[in-house]
């Protein structure tokens, strides 16, 4: 079994966060609705009972967002999470759930709120509202499953203090440190059943048994069978249910079950935002978050409280990977750093002029400027950027490929191909893309000979053999091996 480098991991960090989100949005014009079939197309259309906007998140995304927004700063304080939660409650959130409500409402200290409600309705309160939030968790002390347990225990204790509820959490986020730490490359296979199993340790003695058949149970029976997934046991299965039981494409791109198995949570119906939600946060530790499509990716949004500026996947990446660093970025302050071109150009140079090749054109960062002078209104950047490099009227869509090896690469064929639809998706739209990374050495040129592959009627080699022409020298040989790949998908 080969361990994830820990460019994988910061990957993988970033997907339990951006595929919880990613859910919740694409299930939430279907909340409340009934199972759907397979002739339903799923999109992030947005609407359903609340009128959210296409590639909204809900309460789901917002109340995790309690969680993530201090881990981020390396603020583990639980006090933390809970001024979080009442501060969305205070600025009038447009959806709450009831228990939530019933909670929220009573105000702080909401540990006890939550215990008076359980004694006061101990056969309603053991609802989903704490699971479906609890992603973050499992980023709050990397490696260290004792104290996963015990904060995603403690965040959930905030509203739901039914011990199902807590249990639920501590299993989910276990597992998902346990899942982005020991999963292996995705040619080799992942028991998701075990490694929530791995979390058994941490649920009380006494319930261990119980909770060993309930999951048992999912990996056994369809996701259709946990109807009531309202209730937080019937919500885990459900989620389990839609991971395991959704086949893994057997090719190159065995990512490609993230979305399938989200799409499949959704199917279920019922509280179909927070059952993705639930399951893509363990299917993004997984797979890790270059296994979002960027049309996922570009219209996927919300808030963390209302009244609050706008966030985009790119601010919850940001999020995600700073908390799992403990709150730290990196010795160029990225992710969240303003600017990185400027230490780009003045390390590495202005590079080679752009390429325009099929319609599109190609470059390093030293053509960034030329680019957006000449109309550019897309940006593809598949390199690290600053928040501010492109201006905020352009869309800027950063993609997570790196040069180094096909170990840090682990979905290289799927985002090799899913990035050249994107652009080609643009083109068509009559848009004008600049796609570049740092100095067009590796990067950008193996993009460039996956989008003449898919899109410019030519073979692997022939689209390699051009693009090596056009830049003066060819792609590392595993991104060349990526767009063979990536041209048969």
């Amino acid at each position: 079994m080969s361990a994830p480098t820990p460019a994988v991991i910061a990957d993988r960090a970033a997907g339990a966060i951006l595929a919880s989100a990613a859910g919740d949005a694409l299930g939430a014009p279907h909340e409340f609705g009934p199972p759907l079939d397979a002739a339903v197309e799923l999109r992030m259309s947005g609407g359903g009972s609340f009128g959210w906007k296409p590639g909204e998140w809900t309460d789901d995304t917002q109340m995790a967002l309690a969680l993530l927004t201090p881990l981020a700063r390396g603020d583990r304080d639980v006090a933390a999470v809970e001024a979080g939660f009442l501060a969305w409650y205070a600025a009038g959130a447009t959806d709450v759930g009831h228990q939530t409500r019933a909670v929220l409402r009573v105000g702080a200290p909401l540990a006890v709120a939550a215990r008076r409600h359980l004694e006061q309705h101990p056969d309603y309160a053991a609802g989903n509202g704490g699971l479906m939030r609890v992603g973050p968790a499992g980023l709050s002390f990397s490696g260290e499953p004792a104290r996963i347990a015990e904060y995603a225990a403690a965040t959930t204790a905030l509203t739901h203090a039914d011990p199902d509820c807590i249990d639920a959490s501590v299993l989910w986020a276990v597992a998902i440190d346990h899942t982005i730490r020991n999963a292996p490359l995705p040619s080799e296979l992942w028991d998701f059943g075990a490694a929530v199993v791995a979390g058994l340790g941490h649920v009380p003695e006494e319930r261990r048994t119980r909770w060993a058949q309930l999951i048992d149970q999912a990996r056994s029976e369809p996701g259709a069978s946990f109807r009531n997934n309202g209730w937080v046991v019937a919500a885990f299965q459900a989620a389990l249910a839609a991971i395991v039981h959704t086949p893994t494409p057997d090719d190159s791109a065995p990512s490609r079950h993230l979305v399938a198995a989200i799409e499949a949570a959704v199917r279920f119906g019922g509280d179909t935002d927070t059952v993705a939600a639930i399951a893509g946060a363990l299917l993004g530790a997984r797979w890790g978050a270059t296994a979002l499509p960027l049309a996922w990716r570009s219209v996927l949004r919300g808030q963390r409280i209302n009244g609050q500026p706008e966030l985009r996947a790119s601010d919850l990446e940001t999020l995600a990977r700073r908390a799992v660093a403990g709150g730290a970025g990196d010795r160029q302050g990225w992710p969240g750093v303003d600017r990185l071109v400027p230490y780009y150009l003045d390390r590495f140079g202005a590079g080679p002029l752009p390429q325009q090749l099929f319609g599109v054109r190609f470059g390093g960062v030293g053509g960034l400027s030329a680019a957006l002078q000449s109309g550019a209104d897309v940006v593809v950047s598949l390199c690290r950027m600053g928040t501010k490099d492109v201006p905020a009227d352009v869309e800027h869509q950063v993609v997570g490929l790196i040069d180094t090896d096909a170990a840090d690469n682990p979905n290289l064929a799927f985002l090799l191909a899913d990035t050249a639809d994107f652009i080609a998706t643009r083109v068509a739209q009559g848009r004008s893309v600049y796609a570049h990374c740092v100095a067009a050495d590796n990067r950008a040129p193996a993009v460039a000979a996956a989008y003449l592959a898919r899109h410019g009627a030519v073979d692997p080699r022939a689209a390699v053999e051009q693009v090596t022409a056009a830049f003066g020298h060819a792609p590392k040989p595993f991104l060349i091996e990526g767009v063979r790949q990536a041209a048969a998908l």
